[in-house]
């Protein structure tokens, strides 16, 4: 299953359905099929559809969209009884999901019924309704898989639990979402795929916001996005698990997200976690998604990837700016401009200032890892050079390597190389381009990695 999270621009989570509109819908629907998507998740509301019976105009609404899906060449992940919590009325559940079902309990399209996004495992009303609700979703739709979600806080622990919680109503798939930080992205694919156990692994939710007052501007937001949809994919694909689902298609317009859905709304990042923009501007998150989903290479800091600025700095993260002054420089560079900038840096009680990357390639142990960077500096008094640090799969630090040091003064372009093998314990790395105690500048430019098999 090739899978993307899909509400439409103007219209996010209940406005879908009250604003609802097919030419927009047909239009999208076809976008994410020229992805190489296969299948769109759909999200279903009880209180917007009607409650405890459902309206003729929306039942008719709910089978277009499905209509158009398949015109479009899309399946549909289908997710129900979402913005609700009335798990006692467990009876009104099952004649609703019955009225809501029952017209295509053959239908091939709906490939995967997701009863409930991300329940808590914690919450034993909500958990007992589950349970009480997946025979009746069986009964309804014998053909099709179904399942529920955790959480990316709740996580592979959480749904550990909540696989033992519905011991006697059994998933089909296990479906866990993935957000934050990419740096153990391996280790939390293997974490997930022990978490299943012999279930179908769905990543079901994946996704990184074009960070609202992104470090230098948009542009840099829109190339850590794809670098993360990067890291987070290859890792996936090590780890034997199929493409995450990216959440979501676009960014959404002002307005789009209903005031229902608090947490979204008051959330200035949850605007724009899009493939493409509110406006429908392509991204490079784009091609990273494009060649996930075509089962090719998604290492999308290799140069050699042919777009526009996919091997430029940006990509790198400041990390402790406020050690220094840290900034990409666009006119200074090795061997074209494009480079970081450090200047009047200091160490800090969290360590050095730097610039820092989690790589597209997964950490396996055993392996031979060689980075380089070229780096050069004015007044260079104190230390500036490349570290490799890394991580085990509970995100604990295990140790770090160093390349040589820049040379004291005023150094011209040097080259600084680290070789290492990956420690036993370690699923997850991080590159850093640091320098402290330096009264100058050094730039850091052209890194290059190599992995060796074990």
């Amino acid at each position: 299953m090739r899978l993307v999270n899909y509400y439409p621009a103007a219209d996010a989570w209940t406005k879908m359905w009250t604003n609802w509109n097919p030419g927009i819908l047909r239009a999208d629907f076809a976008r994410i099929r020229a992805l190489g998507a296969n299948t769109v998740r759909i999200i279903v509301f009880p209180d917007t559809f009607g409650w405890p019976r459902i309206s003729g105009s929306m039942a008719v609404r709910f089978a277009d969209t499905l209509n158009i899906a398949a015109s479009e060449g899309l399946g549909v992940q289908l997710t129900l009884f979402d913005l609700w919590d009335s798990y006692a009325e467990v009876e009104q559940s099952r004649a609703w999901l019955k009225q809501l079902l029952g017209p295509y309990a053959s239908d091939p399209e709906i490939q995967l019924i997701e009863i409930k996004n991300e329940v808590d495992p914690s919450n034993a009303a909500e958990v007992t309704w589950v349970r009480a609700l997946l025979p009746t979703l069986r009964s309804v739709m014998p053909h099709t898989p179904s399942t529920v979600s955790v959480s990316g806080a709740a996580g592979s622990a959480g749904f550990a639990q909540l696989r033992r919680e519905l011991t006697g109503s059994p998933l089909d798939v296990a479906d866990i979402h993935l957000y934050g930080d990419d740096t153990n992205a391996y280790g939390w694919m293997l974490a997930a795929k022990r978490a299943a156990g012999p279930l179908p692994l769905l990543i079901g939710e994946a996704g990184y916001p074009v960070l609202v007052g992104s470090y230098d501007g948009l542009e840099a937001g829109e190339l850590r996005q794809a670098q993360w949809f990067s890291v987070v994919f290859a890792a996936a694909h090590t780890a034997g698990v199929p493409p995450p689902a990216p959440w979501t298609l676009y960014d959404f317009k002002p307005g789009a997200i209903p005031a229902l859905v608090r947490d979204q709304v008051q959330n200035p990042n949850a605007y724009s976690y899009g493939l493409y923009s509110a406006t429908g501007q392509w991204r490079p998150a784009v091609w990273v998604v494009e060649r996930a989903f075509a089962g090719q290479d998604v290492a999308f800091s290799d140069s050699t990837s042919g777009l526009t600025g996919m091997n430029s700095l940006l990509v790198w993260m400041p990390y402790l700016p406020q050690l220094g002054k840290l900034a990409y420089d666009p006119n200074v560079g090795y061997p074209q401009p494009g480079s970081v900038r450090l200047s009047d840096t200091r160490l800090g009680q969290a360590g050095a200032p730097s610039f820092t990357l989690v790589p597209t390639h997964p950490a396996m142990p055993g392996q031979l890892w060689t980075v380089s960077v070229w780096a050069k500096g004015i007044n260079v008094n104190g230390v500036a050079q490349l570290s490799i640090s890394w991580f085990d799969s509970a995100g604990a630090y295990l140790g770090e390597a160093h390349s040589n040091l820049l040379p004291s003064g005023s150094p011209p372009w040097t080259e600084l190389v680290v070789r290492t093998r990956v420690p036993p314990d370690a699923t997850g790395v991080e590159l850093f381009l640091k320098s402290y105690d330096v009264a100058g500048t050094v730039w850091f430019d052209d890194v290059h990695i190599a992995v060796s098999p074990q």
